[in-house]
């Protein structure tokens, strides 16, 4: 059954989307404003067990490669969770449906396909930063370090890994000049309170101290 993207649109109405390295400034925002948070990351492994290899074959092989993550040659991994992340994001918004007609606002915040629902978004931003993105990065750099094989192949990986996933620098846009999305660039010094004034002050949401 398809929906009608301005349907969805108008069902997600209430729907904040928070991409990039958010967690604490939608955490924060929930508590401040009362909406429900919704991690799509949390609700991955759930989704897999529904999962048909048919459909959603990505999200079927999640959990063979999610234990064991790092192990994976970058470019595999790469595949992998933007399979996973396509397979599962119509399930997230099966769930942010049946959320948005019980909660006033609520927020989604972690990977999701952008390039799939952007007709059916009202609010979005993404949060890029050096902490998050960049250490991904130095993550996967150290897991390759640590493998038994060759500098050479050692350097290889480490090569693939930053052209496939990116430099992990807080610039890039990750899909935010293609589909027009604000992008907040967190810096080491921006707390995660500043940073969800700055999603605030974006969505328009009021100051709930204000008289």
């Amino acid at each position: 059954m398809l929906i009608p993207d301005n349907v969805l649109k108008r069902l997600l109405g209430n729907v904040y989307f928070i991409l990039g390295d958010g967690v604490d400034a939608a955490d924060g925002l929930g508590r401040r404003y009362g909406m429900y948070v919704y991690h799509t990351c949390e609700h991955r492994e759930r989704h897999a067990l529904n999962a048909d290899p048919e459909f959603q074959p990505g999200l079927c092989r999640f959990a063979e490669y999610c234990a064991d993550f790092f192990a994976l040659d970058p470019a595999e991994a790469f595949r992998c969770e933007r399979e996973t992340v396509r397979d599962f994001t119509p399930m997230v918004i099966m769930d942010l449906v049946q959320l948005a007609a019980k909660h006033e606002r609520v927020i989604c915040e972690n990977d999701i396909d952008l390039g799939a629902i952007i007709n059916c978004v009202t609010h979005a931003v993404m949060i890029s930063s050096h902490k998050g993105w960049g250490g991904f990065i130095r993550g996967f750099e150290d897991a390759i370090g640590s493998r038994g094989i060759s500098e050479n192949e050692k350097e290889r990986l480490v090569g693939e890994l930053h052209e496939t996933w990116g430099d992990g620098k807080p610039e890039n846009p990750r899909g935010t000049v293609r589909y027009g999305i604000r992008q907040i660039i967190r810096d080491d010094g921006m707390s995660a309170e500043q940073t969800a004034d700055a999603v605030a002050e974006h969505f328009g949401l009021s100051n709930p101290n204000a008289e």
